[in-house]
């Protein structure tokens, strides 16, 4: 592993709804992403950490289900920026992001958010900007497909641009 400062080291949560593809997200980092899953479903949290532009970037999933709402607080604190996945195949689930933003920001503050339209290449996805219409977010929308690895890189690489010019890196 690299040498780094600590101030070159950034946490960012990557949260959203129950089966938004949050755990596929994150394992598409790093060499050895941890995932804590009961079932295929992330029950505690997801791991990983990556250098990405000069800097030590940890990125941290929550589980998606409200029940799990004091894991997804716990797993926040202390983020420097959040990506928001949702399934853009499943706009039954675009209502839960406003609670979850609220939720997140609770514990980690005003940082960066962008969301990430997940899914882009399933049947019946809707595109970024129409998501973005339908949830009223003013940030970026992202297309992304975590299976695939379409959008990922470029959703992290955001969301630290974002991090960098609040914090004027």
């Amino acid at each position: 592993m690299q040498h780094h400062s600590p101030e070159q080291d950034i946490k960012i949560v990557v949260t959203g709804p129950y089966n938004a593809g949050k755990s596929e997200f994150v394992q598409r980092f790093g060499d050895k992403p941890i995932n804590v899953a009961v079932n295929g479903t992330t029950v505690g949290m997801d791991f990983t950490h990556e250098m990405i532009d000069d800097f030590h970037v940890h990125i941290f999933g929550t589980p998606g289900q409200d029940h799990f709402k004091d894991v997804q607080q716990c797993v926040a604190k202390g983020a420097a920026g959040i990506i928001m996945v949702v399934d853009s195949s499943d706009p039954a689930t675009f209502g839960q992001v406003e609670t979850l933003t609220k939720r997140i920001k609770a514990v980690c503050g005003r940082v960066p958010i962008i969301i990430c339209a997940n899914k882009q290449d399933k049947t019946g996805a809707i595109a970024p900007e129409k998501i973005k219409q339908m949830i009223g977010f003013k940030g970026k929308v992202i297309g992304t497909s975590a299976v695939s690895g379409a959008g990922t890189k470029t959703s992290i690489v955001e969301v630290l641009k974002q991090i960098r010019k609040e914090k004027g890196m």
